[in-house]
């Protein structure tokens, strides 16, 4: 057993478990009762070992949606998700989890391990009670089964330990499923393409399973002594003579039999370890994994991972707030920084070395909010993302807005257009280091030019308007950011070319109404949630709905703060619940309304987050819920493609970001509950009186000071965020 971590480190205050279990959150008052939600109430995050932005993940396995943890089947709507399963129990640990997604295509789930203490391999494949569980960043315990087998998780970057601890008196044995993959529900599972292993000696196997187009070289090895071990096919294992090479051929795919391997401990001995190693590129890196930490015992490793996450939550330091406050503050970081995942030096479709990411399953809420934060806090990995994106536009002829572990054809078309080019622009933004030449000639050429004559944005080079209405605001605004990288890269032509198509938007508004015209087919929301974007027009945008006063009007209908006129219907704000309406609570800044942008963001905050299993409103999207959490708590936001960052109602009385070169701090003073209005504010010591810094000015060794008081003041009432057209 791993003995406790020392006091005042800051992954004492992450809880895993967050997110796992149905909201269950505090009573909605005020404004915060008339939210609704429109997805799932619950984060659908996973408890098990993981490291930051990590390639390896391992945990309880009950094939449930959508993490494969946990009990509960398919739900599509706002109400609380059936249940699959009556009690909590797994099938064993299972690799490779999502984070907080929705309906995705892709739930992975591989290597399916599991502990066993009966007769041959008796309950393989049958699901048991799962108890006692116990998890902090970078380590995963629980009970298996009747016997109460405890087990233990950690891992490296390419490896997974699994650590099992069997009663008195059994012959404990796992067993790996090579064919596992995807939930235990209908239509989400998946299967091999092919497989193959062989013992080089009866505490190591080695081999490879397609899956989706992937090839996963592994190497498994038992630490422990064992007394035999070999493969198996449907839960009987293969006599010795066949379990000396094993090979999942066409018979057994098509039948969708179960298959894998199988260790047994030597007798007397009470513990099994297993390692399991994995690449994407070659056979000999598994090999190179186990033998980095060969001389690390279990407890080391898992201390190591608990050390990586301790520098990664170190980045942001808080004081003040409650330790509630302080919980799920640095839970929300923790979920912020699970994914991407970073497989470096593991393309598999190149082969090539270098920077690749994989696990970009909801990049349209990661562009928002997540990377921002990465490329903030962490530029060196936002340069390895840089790098990535135009490896992929090379290879395939575009920039996905999604990428999974497969070789789907759906990365580059669902339900947004020209993300990239937005979080291109950002990287760019944010000094973030690149070929940026080779950034620019590649966003051009797949958008305008070459393969991208044929997509959307030839459409709507064409049309001016695309549908559903919601991409014609992302199309506007991508060409925008592609011209504002022409601008400053000194391309005339391609700032040319794109600079008219971004004034566009406003076809996609109805300006009777002030909103986006209804008449559309919305992606996970109504024309009412994606009406408040950031766009690069706000003034335009403003001026469409007839001017600051009835902008906040549509705005004060949308939260709650009025009712609509008799037979008039509003789609209300969904409360953090669904990803179109992150940026909602601060569009009020650009009609001079700083304080209902403060009573917004503290009534999210307040009564859409808590501590708890129950502890999200809504799918946690792959860490975009949870990273506007931080940047909310924090007290600034980031506006995506745009130099400038919006200053909010910060919840705590310091919060310091260690950035390049050196902090970064917001020091709220008189903070409180109920002080959530900005009354004054220094830059630097210097008077503020505008709701928004200049990306120059959010840097290292620079300070925000905010007076804080429980009334709204005339603070930032006469200036507004920069609009960059009209």
């Amino acid at each position: 057993m791993s003995q406790p971590l020392p006091p005042d480190r800051y992954t004492e205050s992450v809880d895993p478990f967050l997110g796992c279990e149905p909201a269950d959150l505090p009573t909605p008052q005020g404004i915060a009762e008339k939210w609704w939600c429109a997805k799932p109430p619950i984060g659908n995050t996973h408890p098990g070992a993981t490291l930051p932005f990590g390639m390896m993940s391992v945990c309880a396995y009950s094939g449930a949606y959508v993490t494969g943890y946990g009990k509960y089947a398919v739900s599509l709507s706002g109400d609380e998700p059936e249940k699959l399963y009556p009690d909590h129990g797994a099938y064993g640990l299972a690799h490779f989890q999502q984070s907080g997604t929705g309906r995705i295509r892709m739930y992975y789930n591989y290597f399916l391990t599991t502990p066993l203490s009966g007769d041959a391999l008796e309950g393989l494949g049958e699901r048991h009670l799962l108890d006692q569980e116990d998890a902090r960043p970078g380590y995963y315990a629980g009970t298996f089964g009747s016997d109460s087998i405890r087990f233990e998780t950690t891992c490296t970057k390419r490896t997974a330990l699994h650590r099992y601890r069997f009663p008195e008196g059994k012959a404990g044995k796992v067993a790996i499923d090579l064919s596992s993959g995807g939930l235990l529900i209908d239509g989400m599972k998946t299967f091999p393409e092919k497989a193959k292993g062989k013992f080089r000696d009866p505490s190591i196997c080695t081999g490879r399973v397609i899956i989706e187009g992937i090839p996963f070289h592994f190497h498994i090895q038992c630490t422990t002594p064992i007394a035999r071990s070999g493969f198996w096919v449907d839960g009987e294992p293969l006599s010795e003579a066949d379990s000396r090479k094993f090979k999942a051929d066409s018979e057994l795919r098509k039948s969708q039999n179960s298959y894998g391997l199988w260790f047994e401990a030597a007798e007397g001995e009470p513990l099994i370890e297993v390692r399991i190693g994995v690449s994407l590129h070659c056979p000999d890196r598994p090999d190179e994994a186990i033998e980095l930490g060969s001389d690390r015992p279990f407890q080391i490793i898992a201390e190591e991972a608990s050390d990586l996450w301790e520098t990664i939550l170190s980045k942001i330091s808080i004081q003040g707030g409650t330790e509630k406050e302080r919980k799920v503050f640095y839970t929300a970081l923790y979920h912020s920084t699970i994914k991407p995942a970073d497989f470096r030096d593991e393309n598999p479709f190149s082969g090539e070395p270098g920077p690749f990411f994989f696990d970009l399953s909801t990049l349209w809420d990661l562009y928002k909010t997540q990377l921002p934060l990465l490329m903030t806090l962490w530029p060196e990995l936002g340069a390895d993302f840089v790098t990535f994106l135009r490896e992929v536009a090379r290879r395939e002829g575009a920039f996905p807005i999604s990428y999974l572990m497969d070789n789907g054809g759906e990365r580059f078309a669902k339900q947004a257009t020209g993300l990239c080019h937005m979080i291109l622009t950002d990287a760019h933004m944010r000094g973030i280091e690149g070929d940026w030449d080779d950034v620019l000639r590649l966003l051009w050429r797949t958008s305008l030019s070459g393969k991208g004559r044929g997509g959307k944005f030839a459409e709507f080079a064409r049309n001016h308007v695309v549908q559903p209405l919601s991409h014609t605001l992302d199309l506007a605004f991508a060409n925008w950011c592609i011209a504002q990288m022409a601008k400053r890269l000194g391309d005339q032509i391609i700032y040319d070319k794109c600079i008219p198509l971004a004034y566009h938007w406003v076809n996609a508004f109805d300006p009777e109404t002030g909103l986006l015209d209804e008449d559309s087919d919305y992606y996970e929301g109504e024309h009412w949630n994606y009406s408040f974007r950031f766009l690069h027009d706000m003034v335009g945008r403003i001026n469409l709905a007839g001017g600051e006063e009835r902008f906040v009007e549509l705005l004060d209908l949308f939260f709650g703060f009025r009712e609509p006129d008799p037979g008039k219907t509003v789609d209300r704000f969904e409360g953090l619940n669904n990803e179109p309406d992150m940026e909602a609570p601060y569009a009020y800044l650009w009609a001079g309304r700083h304080d209902r942008t403060a009573e917004v963001v503290r009534s999210v905050m307040r009564y859409q987050f808590t501590t708890g299993k129950g502890g999200l409103p809504g799918n946690d999207d792959s860490g975009g819920l949870s990273s506007w959490y931080v940047w909310s708590a924090v007290g600034i936001f980031p506006v995506t493609g745009i130099p400038i960052m919006l200053i909010g109602s910060p919840l705590f009385e310091k919060a310091t970001l260690k950035m390049l070169g050196g902090e970064f701090t917001v020091t709220a003073l008189n903070q409180g509950p109920d002080n959530m209005y900005v009354q004054k504010a220094w830059l630097n010591g210097n008077p503020l009186d505008r709701c928004f810094l200049h990306l120059s000015e959010f840097s290292a060794e620079a300070s925000l000071t905010l007076e804080m008081g429980p009334e709204p003041s005339d603070w930032a009432t006469k200036t507004r965020p920069p609009s960059f057209i009209s």
